[in-house]
């Protein structure tokens, strides 16, 4: 049995390459290798590579599951647990903010269709986790992957063609952490929707950060008040060490 398998409350990303299955198989492979190019200097510049070093040393250590950070590939995407008492503000703000520097940097010199262009959901819930002999366990974590592969999410990225990162927010996460603005989060570049997906109706928020000012960042929802920009400065770096 995994030793790391105790229960512990968690920020849960996921994140997903849009129409990864319609490529062929010499493009998926380049957009697996560019997924894993994009997320890692993301994640340096966000300081989560800090959080796969003290990972590491836990398993060398023999560390417990609450204090380091755990990832799960899965092909055309990620899925990450971040340490128990991390701050949820700073992670949602660094990655999302590295995302698009990434991304853009990534894509700026293709054109809008093309095949190796990489657009990207992205998926924060928080709850009760495990790590399983086989992945994780916990409806936290079926529920941010849930998510990121809501309809909902879907269509908000599909409506703004420009964009390459759309961005979807639990209920709670946002109550919590983005209605207060912490971290330059800014609440009315969310919109909420109503998610059906597999096995959940639930609450939740969504924002296109590069979607055009004033537009509705989900199709049919209400535009953004003039005056209301959907473009937002995000913190550049997440300093891990002051956690």
């Amino acid at each position: 049995m995994n030793d790391l398998s105790g229960e512990v409350r968690r920020l849960c990303v996921a994140l997903d390459v849009e129409r990864y299955s319609r490529r062929t198989d010499p493009e998926q492979r380049e957009i697996q290798r560019r997924l894993v190019e994009v997320v890692a200097a993301a994640g340096r510049e966000a300081g989560l590579d800090r959080l796969l070093v003290a990972e590491r040393a836990a398993h060398a250590g023999g560390g417990g599951p609450a204090t380091v950070m755990f990832r799960q590939e899965q092909g055309d995407g990620l899925l990450l647990l971040l340490p128990a008492g991390v701050s949820e503000a700073r992670v949602i703000a660094g990655l999302i903010g590295e995302l698009r520097i990434a991304l853009h940097q990534h894509n700026r010199h293709l054109g809008t269709g093309a095949p190796v262009r990489l657009r990207l959901r992205l998926a924060f819930h928080q709850g009760p986790t495990q790590v399983g002999d086989n992945g994780f366990v916990g409806r936290a974590v079926n529920t941010v992957c849930r998510l990121r592969d809501s309809d909902e999410l879907r269509g908000a990225l599909t409506h703004h063609p420009d964009a390459d990162l759309a961005v979807i927010v639990s209920a709670q996460l946002f109550e919590d952490v983005i209605e207060h603005e912490h971290r330059d989060l800014r609440r009315h570049l969310f919109q909420r929707v109503l998610v059906h997906a597999k096995d959940i109706e639930m609450p939740a928020w969504i924002s296109v950060p590069d979607a055009d000012p004033g537009a509705a960042a989900v199709p049919g929802a209400p535009a953004v008040p003039a005056g209301r920009g959907r473009r937002v400065r995000l913190p550049s770096i997440v300093n891990i060490d002051e956690y």
